[in-house]
């Protein structure tokens, strides 16, 4: 070996192990740490864990261990898109009667003649608990359990006697299995029964070679013979989805025996369990599909893990999960409280403690569920509970929302650097357009596709809500929430800059969006082209003449938001690929036309077209601000719009806004947009201490997942935004934009910004140091202290800046 060739490989192996050494330390920071000194009672507090398909909440008991849970296409009902007889005739009706402002003929016309059944759809279900119900007398003590979110290890100890108990579990991604281990180091072994519990649909047996057999298959029973939760009912009963799953185990010492259905194991040193479960969904048919066997599936899956090792299933995880979420580092300074556990660490906050590493913990907590309910091996994009759910019928059916509630779970992905989280929406949501062409030209006789606001895995796109009043005013008075979702796509478009993408499948669906919006304007008598009917989603304002609660109108400043921001998109999309056709050209045209927003006597924001009461001046819903977020619509660019808008939401907020954690999520990002640190921190301080809270899951309201998810991409905006452009059409990228004051001092790696850039940054109440590296190669404007720089980086090179 030569001298040279010898010195490299020292510096190889230097770098290597420094590498590994930094990895290890991150591991070990207490805020990528969730524990507890108890297991957990309420189902918030037990530690989610996913793969992106399969998704467990593990509890920690000491009596009775559980896991509950849940595989991702697992949904009771089927494929259904009811709309009303003639339905294109009524909609011309009513669009008529609002451009003549009879709203309330609209109205009363519109809830007897445009709702169809059933209104709803069923919900997410469920898939198992596994139990294991131990036989110990002996005093548990030294109890502790831990969640490590960079590695995605949930870990339970504590000592029987003389004795310490050990549980590790985790769901792999590359194996595609729930794995679990229990160790006895000391003179009390383990015996206890295992079993797979579900209340209905399903058969469990037990062999005595140790596994547990799973196998299902949902039956719908129509109310009132069963409970349906959507009064206008959620469709036909019957045998539909069928599902399997297979536990099999394996034990060191002792011995195990198999009843009907549960495994008895006695005095055991260590007990290995995996567990994985399928179903007969097919994503390109959006439905169940027979030709799939789900037993086959499982069988399949487990037996490609026969030969591994604990060892080896649990570093091939390690190693994968870490590589996505460790690309991110955030320290937001130290605390006192750093130490405590979570649920100590989360009422000190609440009663007023400082802790910046409990919110720099909710920042990776938020990236950590994406990964877990968004990413191969899954195929559906994360729901209202991202994967995770325990009710048989989950609140809102743990539906996807498109009214702020989907968008919201993907905000996050691209700037903190976990895009592939976007694939699942991506596939999915294709699906979505293609099932809305032929619907559009039948119900609005319109070219291009659209989505209502409710879907599901079947495809639900027509009109969808509780009751057919809620039908009407949720879902046919809002037919753009597909239109807004696109917009996700885009954003993924101006993040990562792949072409190919754009030209093959975001463009056609901008297009499409387009298409269709366009041929549904109609002209007021002025020449003003509305879309129409309309709404604000779930707020009401009072008609004037008649004292009536009304939802109805003709272009809300939600839908004209929704409508510029496609629009823009479409013809920047179409400008970078060269396209000229006659879509773009009638976009040209209907700009002019449109309405414009507009701002009442008090220097708000106006949410409908007309200066009327609203019902909830604190509406939770802040629809007629999309152009601050996410659209950026409303910049300081045009000065007297953002003030409204700053306006507007201090009103809002006045008014008690919120009631759920992602309504606060979505303040906490228009304060960052409306560059307002201490505003924006506030409502990240509501986040994190509102309610009784002793887990970082979002439980303002219901659980869900947006809440959490919305709080991440929220922190991210107040470290860095990428929104706007220069004249040459190059994005500012603006430094610590919200930053408040308690984060004074901080570091992060890995944040991504539009254009392909990616950011580390470490700062001081002086100096704030900056790497940028570019992935595509490119110009940006880097904007930090009141200061710019013009960065022209080659694909691949990285520079550095001092403001």
């Amino acid at each position: 070996m030569s001298k040279i060739h010898g010195f490299l490989s020292l510096l190889v192996i230097l770098f290597l192990g420094c590498t590994q050494k930094e990895s290890t330390a991150q591991n070990k920071d207490t805020n990528l740490t969730l524990w507890y000194e108890s297991p957990a009672v309420k189902w918030v507090d037990a530690f989610p864990m996913g793969n992106g398909r399969l998704a467990a909440m593990n509890f920690g008991g000491t009596d009775v261990e559980r896991f509950q849970l849940n595989e991702e296409s697992l949904w009771a009902g089927v494929p259904s898109n009811p709309y009303a007889d003639d339905y294109l005739s009524k909609f011309k009706k009513v669009q008529a009667l609002l451009i003549a402002g009879k709203n309330i003929e609209a109205n009363k016309y519109g809830l007897e003649n445009m709702v169809a059944g059933p209104a709803s759809f069923r919900s997410y279900e469920p898939l198992a608990d596994l139990l294991i119900k131990f036989n110990a007398s002996d005093s548990v003590s030294n109890y502790k359990r831990t969640l490590d979110l960079a590695t995605g290890i949930s870990k339970i100890t504590y000592r029987i006697g003389d004795s310490e108990i050990v549980r590790e579990s985790f769901i792999s991604a590359v194996d595609d299995v729930i794995c679990i281990k229990l160790t006895s180091k000391g003179e009390n072994k383990i015996s206890c029964n295992i079993s797979l519990d579900r209340k209905k649909d399903v058969k469990i047996t037990a062999s005595p070679e140790g596994k547990l057999y799973l196998d299902g298959q949902i039956v719908d029973v129509e109310a009132p013979e069963a409970y349906d939760d959507n009064a206008g009912g959620s469709g036909k009963g019957g045998k539909h989805m069928s599902f399997a799953g297979e536990l099999q185990t394996e034990i060191s010492g002792g011995n195990m025996t198999a009843s009907e259905n549960d495994l008895v194991i006695e005095n055991a040193e260590e007990i290995v369990i995996l567990f994985t479960a399928a179903t007969d969904y097919n994503l390109s048919k959006l439905n169940f599909d027979t030709s799939i066997n789900p037993k086959a599936t499982v069988t399949d899956i487990l037996n490609k893990v026969q030969e591994k090792s604990w060892q080896e299933l649990k570093d091939v995880h390690v190693k994968e999960h870490t590589a996505m979420f460790n690309r991110v580092s955030l320290d937001l300074g130290k605390s006192i409280n750093d130490s405590l556990p979570t649920d100590k660490r989360l009422l000190a906050y609440k009663n007023g403690a400082k802790d910046p590493g409990l919110e720099a913990q909710l920042f990776q907590f938020g990236r950590y569920l994406l990964i877990g309910s968004s990413r191969s091996p899954g195929i559906l994009p994360a729901n209202l509970q991202g994967k995770w759910s325990e009710r048989m019928w989950a609140p809102w059916e743990a539906d996807y929302h498109l009214n702020v509630n989907l968008q919201m779970n993907y905000w996050p992905a691209d700037v903190t650097n976990i895009s592939e989280t976007t694939n699942a929406l991506i596939n999915w949501f294709e699906l979505i357009t293609e099932i809305g062409k032929p619907l559009a030209k039948e119900m609005y006789g319109a070219n291009g596709w659209f989505s209502h606001h409710a879907s599901n895995p079947f495809g639900r796109v027509t009109p969808s809500a509780s009751t057919f009043p809620s039908q009407f005013n949720n879902g046919v008075l809002d037919a753009l929430p597909g239109a807004w979702m696109v917009m996700n796509l885009w954003d993924h478009y101006e993040y990562t800059q792949d072409k190919v993408f754009l030209q093959e499948r975001l463009y056609p669906m901008l297009s499409g969006a387009s298409e269709f919006i366009l041929d549904v304007l109609v002209s007021d008598a002025q020449g003003t082209w509305h879309f129409a009917p309309s709404a604000s989603p779930e707020n009401m304002y009072m008609d004037v003449a008649s004292g009536e609660m009304l939802r109805i109108t003709a272009s809300s400043t939600y839908h004209v938001s929704i409508i510029n921001a496609v629009f823009k998109a479409t013809q920047e999309a179409a400008s970078i690929l060269n396209i000229q056709d006659d879509v773009t050209k009638r976009i040209e045209i209907a700009k002019t036309k449109l309405p414009h927003i507009l701002i009442d006597d008090n220097g708000r924001i106006m949410e409908w077209r007309n200066d009327v009461e609203e019902k909830e001046a604190g509406h939770r819903h802040l629809s007629h601000l999309l152009g601050v977020h996410p659209f950026s619509l409303i910049t300081p660019e045009t000065p007297e719009l953002f003030e409204a808008a700053k306006k507007t939401l201090a009103w809002r907020e006045a008014n008690g806004h919120g009631g759920m954690g992602w309504a606060h999520a979505h303040a906490l990002l228009m304060h960052a947009r409306m560059l307002e640190s201490k505003k924006a921190y506030q409502s990240l301080n509501t986040l994190l201490s509102k309610g009784r809270k002793s887990s970082l899951m979002n439980t303002i309201g219901p659980f869900q997942i947006d809440g959490n998810l919305g709080a991440t991409a929220g922190i991210a905006e107040m470290l860095i935004q990428s929104h706007l452009k220069n004249e040459n059409g190059d994005f500012i990228i603006h430094l610590l934009p919200a930053i408040p004051t308690e984060w004074s001092n901080g570091k992060v790696t890995g944040l991504r910004a539009r254009g392909g850039f990616e950011f580390d940054m470490e700062w001081d109440k002086e100096v704030l140091k900056v790497h940028v590296i570019s992935k595509k190669g490119g110009a940006c404007i880097v904007q930090a202290k009141g200061k710019k720089e013009e960065v022209l980086l080659k694909a691949g090179e990285k520079r550095a800046l001092i403001f």
